[in-house]
């Protein structure tokens, strides 16, 4: 046999092997999440999120609305 196709089909050999190590340990350890429950777990993370406002210069303003009124009042 060619020398040549012994080295070859040890390559393609190896390349099979690391390919499936490498799958072996970067598979993921748990089911994925469906769509749907990525979509509530997005949902319930910007609940807890403060409400982006903007002011009348209109520059946003993270806070609550009491915040925002009260700063109004102080620059009239």
């Amino acid at each position: 046999m060619n020398t040549n196709l012994i080295f070859l089909a040890g390559t393609v050999v190896l390349a099979v092997i690391g390919s499936i190590i490498l799958w072996l340990i970067t598979r993921p350890r748990t089911r994925s999440a469906t769509p749907t429950e990525l979509q509530k777990i997005l949902r319930g993370a910007s609940q807890n999120k403060p409400r982006r406002m903007q002011n009348p210069d209109g520059i946003r303003v993270i806070g609550s609305e009491e915040k925002l009124e009260t700063q109004i009042e102080r620059e009239d």
